[in-house]
């Protein structure tokens, strides 16, 4: 049987959620990328404690969604599976791409610019970075796995020039003693600069961690 795979580009509507307003006032501006099985309001609830004046947070959504279990109750979301991967990488980073430079072209001269990916969030965040060139001060890997199937020093985004920040909780049950080894020495091996913060937590974002990044490493 000859079955031929086809694709076809068309618009689609991408869901996202803002936290605070965008003012003259704006500090920080924070784009986040949410984990697999989640939805993009998710990421905002850790901010809550932020002050919406002085922060900005776009919180992109996956183009999957699905229920959470068989065929009703909640309902989540994901950036991309195994099948068609390469079409999704792609579609993640125009994506991604197009929303962030909406929102940048418009901060004060002043603010700080940080992404952060969380779980899957933080592989597309690398994905997205490989593809696209953006202004970035601030990036931060949470709880992620860095793709080992790209060449991160050819990338177009310049990852040295952002302060790249890698944490994760200690009692992550994803990201053993074993992985992180692995990664780090795919880190070292790609010549990338990379501060890591472990805290006391495990596959979730903890708000204190939020704080103390930004209070220590971003506002500084």
């Amino acid at each position: 049987m000859d079955i031929k795979n086809h694709s076809l580009t068309l618009q689609k509507k991408a869901r996202y959620n803002v936290y605070g307003t965008l003012t003259e006032e704006t500090e920080c501006f924070w784009f986040v990328l949410h984990g697999s099985r989640m939805l993009s309001e998710q990421m905002l609830y850790k901010f809550k404690e932020f002050d919406p004046k002085k922060h900005f947070v776009v919180a992109p959504e996956g183009l999957h969604r699905f229920y959470e279990k068989d065929f009703g109750g909640p309902v989540v979301a994901s950036w991309m599976t195994k099948h068609y991967r390469l079409d999704d990488i792609e579609d993640n980073g125009n994506y991604l791409h197009t929303l962030y430079n909406h929102y940048t072209a418009q901060l004060p001269t002043t603010a700080k610019k940080v992404i952060l990916g969380f779980s899957q969030g933080g592989t597309i965040l690398y994905r997205w970075l490989h593809r696209h060139k953006e202004e970035v001060d601030c990036i931060v890997p949470y709880a992620a796995w860095i793709p080992e199937d790209i060449d991160l020093t050819a990338s177009k985004t310049p990852l040295n020039h952002a302060k790249t920040l890698f944490t994760y909780g200690k009692e992550d049950q994803f990201l053993t003693e074993k992985r992180l080894e692995k990664m780090k020495a795919l880190i070292d091996k790609q010549g990338l600069d990379m501060t890591y913060l472990p805290h006391k937590g495990d596959h979730r974002i903890a708000r204190t961690q939020l704080h103390y990044i930004y209070t220590n490493y971003i506002r500084s």
